[in-house]
């Protein structure tokens, strides 16, 4: 197989992994650090993706914020081996970012989130109210 159709099917599974419930780590601007990224919705015309930070602990910010502290989702490191310790996926305030950041070589595929976890996931970001309806059907919408 030459170099050019290695290269095309690599892009392949990586555009094939970003879907809902994939997680990535990378850099992301504002942070000092890499990051864990749960994508959690995908547009269907896969422009725009809807993804979740993951962090080690709730900010103190949040823990004084009732509405912001019941979007935070439990992550178990006993079912993430990606994980290092339990964490928590902040679902009171979504990212919308194009799908070409999770294509970047900046940022590498780390696992996926089991159905309860992802369905819990995307039902905090929607009771959030980060989203508009728009917002809403474009990355949660069941096909």
């Amino acid at each position: 197989m030459s170099s050019k159709n290695t290269l095309s099917a690599l892009e392949g599974l990586r555009n094939l992994s970003v879907a809902p419930g994939a997680v990535f780590i990378g850099p992301w601007p504002g942070v000092d650090h890499e990051k864990f990224l749960i994508v959690a919705g995908v547009a269907e015309d896969r422009i725009l993706v809807c993804s979740v930070m993951i962090n080690s602990e709730i900010n103190p910010y949040i823990q004084c914020r009732p509405r912001m502290l019941s979007c935070q989702v439990s992550l178990k490191v006993s079912d993430y081996s990606f994980l290092s310790h339990d964490s928590y996926a902040n679902c009171a305030q979504p990212i919308r970012a194009k799908f070409e950041v999770f294509m970047s070589d900046e940022r590498r595929y780390c696992g996926i989130l089991n159905e309860t976890d992802l369905t819990q996931v995307q039902q905090r970001i929607i009771a959030s109210g980060a989203l508009t309806v728009d917002e809403m059907n474009i990355f949660f919408k069941k096909k």
